[in-house]
């Protein structure tokens, strides 16, 4: 039996994470400033990562993600609110070797915004939102749990994190650079139904052997090639000589009738006679009649007929067993012209057709 191909699942996903910031630390200078050379903590915090995505072959994904954090966050060692740090990116997943090692490398890019939970510093005011970008890479694990494809999925990224803090603080500071690690776990969530096994094509049917001439015997095996259609062949595919029908001459009867004559019956006697001496032999026997009639009464005349003569012979110690069929033709099959008194005389006939013997 063929093996079904495993089709490749393309629906798309969601991935719901829990993630865990290790959050580093930055010193942002300030020329000219009054806040001065300032230094941040961020301490690390729980989150929330949730992505959206689809595969695109057998060693690509693309997601859209979107993650958020609230650490704390000290400023030259004094607490401060906690900080709202989130974004919205792209991510891509490679996948080495998809179906038989379930890891994956990750490259992102996100955009996003950082609020540090400043009112004021020395009662100067600061801003609410800094601009941020990130860039991800990192590695990832997923382990299939059923045949849906609802699957566990844990990553590790390293997070290279720009904040603009001039944004919050002011002219004069450069931008506040942090080399974040973040770890997540959550699961991978397939939408609509799995994708089904494509069905094996059928196996090719064998090539028939060539029978050129149509008579059951293949051409390897036909020591008689180019038979006409419909002859007999024996196992050679060579022409059956058949023996020519044995008319029953003298086996009339009375107009019009069924009823054998006298002389059919003597003629009969003989045939019995005949037939007793050969005991193997089987027999058909077929019954004609003249074009005087209409076809349809002439075939039912002509079967009565044969059937009249099969029950003499049976009568007279022929098994019924020896006689294979009988046939009534009617007026078809004429051996003499049917325009003659004569003619007439020779269509109306029994044959008797040898079968086995």
């Amino acid at each position: 039996m063929a093996q079904m191909d495993k089709p490749q699942d393309k629906r798309f996903y969601v991935a719901p994470m829990v993630s865990y910031g290790f959050f580093d630390n930055d010193r942002i200078g300030g020329a000219g400033s009054s806040f001065g050379e300032l230094e941040t903590d961020n301490n690390d915090s729980i989150g929330g990562t949730l992505a959206i995505g689809k595969p695109i072959n057998s060693w690509l994904n693309l997601e859209l993600f979107g993650f958020y954090f609230n650490p704390d966050q000290d400023l030259n060692n004094n607490d401060a609110d906690d900080a709202d740090l989130y974004g919205f990116g792209l991510d891509a997943l490679f996948f080495p070797a998809r179906d038989t090692l379930p890891v994956y490398g990750i490259l992102g890019a996100a955009f996003g915004k950082t609020d540090p939970g400043y009112g004021s510093i020395n009662g100067a005011e600061v801003g609410d939102d800094a601009d941020a970008d990130f860039l991800d890479a990192g590695l990832g694990y997923m382990y299939q749990l059923n045949d849906y494809g609802l699957a566990v999925r844990a990553e590790y990224r390293y997070r290279y994190t720009t904040v603009d803090s001039a944004d919050v603080l002011g002219a004069g500071y450069e931008d506040a650079r942090y080399n974040d690690q973040i770890v997540s776990v959550g699961l991978q969530i397939p939408l609509g139904a799995p994708p089904q096994a494509a069905e094996p094509a059928p196996a090719p049917a064998p090539a028939q052997p060539m029978d050129s001439d149509g008579d059951g015997v293949i051409d390897a095996n036909d020591q008689c090639p180019g038979t006409p259609r419909g002859t007999e062949v024996d196992a050679r595919g060579c022409p059956i000589e058949k023996k020519a029908p044995i008319v029953l001459k003298g086996v009339t009867f009375e107009f019009d009738s069924s009823k054998l004559t006298m002389q059919a019956e003597n003629r009969l006697n003989n045939v019995v006679d005949a037939l007793q001496a050969s005991s193997e032999v089987k027999f058909r026997m077929d019954g004609y009649t003249d074009s005087i009639g209409t076809e349809q009464y002439n075939q039912g005349l002509s079967q009565r007929r044969v059937d009249s003569v099969k029950q003499y012979l049976i009568q007279h110690g022929i098994t019924s067993s020896r006689i294979t069929g009988t046939q009534g033709h009617g007026e078809s099959n004429p051996v003499a012209t049917n325009e003659t008194a004569a003619g007439r005389a020779q269509n109306r006939r029994v044959e008797l057709n040898v079968t086995e013997q």
